[in-house]
């Protein structure tokens, strides 16, 4: 008799056992996909913290590089624009060629600093902001002049393409500088800038049919230099053509840094 009522008693805990567990199965089955979607949901937030954080660092890096372009370009134009007025003062007689190419000189460094402000204040650039900006700059560079005459040209396979600031910057320097070598030393009659946006690279190609590079190269020698290096930093290419009947400068940049 004792043992018949373990056996009861023992086989209506393992019922009650069983039912306690079968119930906890079909609760957890039951908030199994608030679980499943609770797991995801903490998955995309990190995800997100992570590309936030690299967006952070890309960020910091671009304006460390562009506080660079400002202290190295601002800072040794304003000491150039600084010894140059200094001078003038000591004459006490201005010369009217060099205020022209004093306010020449100042024009440039105010296209420049308005076009990194420009820069600084983008998070992203599509290639048609960027086209519309450089040919912008350019018809700045170009005011009330006749020659040489500016061809301008800008493509895109799609104009909502994103191009990383960094590189925008980059293009922007070399198109100004390489224009104004055009400008200023080769004699040209045209110059003519073709921009070209794909889904991966940007193409800049300026082309004058000026004296070539030998009549200007050693004044500048480092403008040349600036642009090649300008290239190389982005991993991007840089190619030179001249003659005495023109030069071509072409650079290649990936659109993301």
């Amino acid at each position: 008799m004792v043992m018949t009522d373990l056996l009861e008693n023992l086989l209506a805990w393992m019922y009650q056992r069983m039912q306690f567990l079968n119930k906890k199965v079909k609760f957890q089955e039951s908030y199994r996909p608030q679980l499943q979607s609770l797991l995801e949901a903490q998955h995309e937030r990190q995800v997100a913290e992570l590309k936030v954080e690299k967006f952070k660092k890309e960020l910091h890096v671009q304006r460390q590089r562009l506080g660079r372009d400002l202290h190295d370009g601002f800072g040794s134009q304003l000491t150039h624009l600084n010894s140059r007025l200094e001078l003038l003062a000591y004459r006490r007689v201005p010369n009217s060629d060099q205020l022209l190419r004093l306010s020449e000189f100042t024009r440039e460094m105010n296209h420049t600093l308005r076009e990194t402000i420009w820069l600084l204040d983008q998070e992203q650039i599509t290639a048609e902001a960027l086209g519309g900006r450089m040919h912008g700059l350019l018809l700045k560079v170009w005011e009330d002049r006749k020659l040489p005459s500016l061809k301008w040209q800008f493509m895109a396979i799609e104009d909502t393409l994103e191009v990383h600031p960094l590189i925008a910057n980059h293009l922007l320097r070399i198109a100004q500088e390489g224009t104004n070598n055009a400008l200023k030393y080769a004699g040209a009659l045209e110059v003519s800038v073709i921009f070209k946006v794909s889904h991966t690279e940007a193409s800049l190609t300026i082309t004058d049919n000026g004296k070539g590079l030998d009549a200007f190269s050693s004044k500048n020698g480092s403008g040349l230099t600036n642009m090649r290096k300008r290239a190389e930093e982005v991993q991007g290419a840089f190619t030179l053509d001249s003659s005495n009947s023109g030069t071509c400068i072409k650079v290649l940049l990936p659109i993301r840094a």
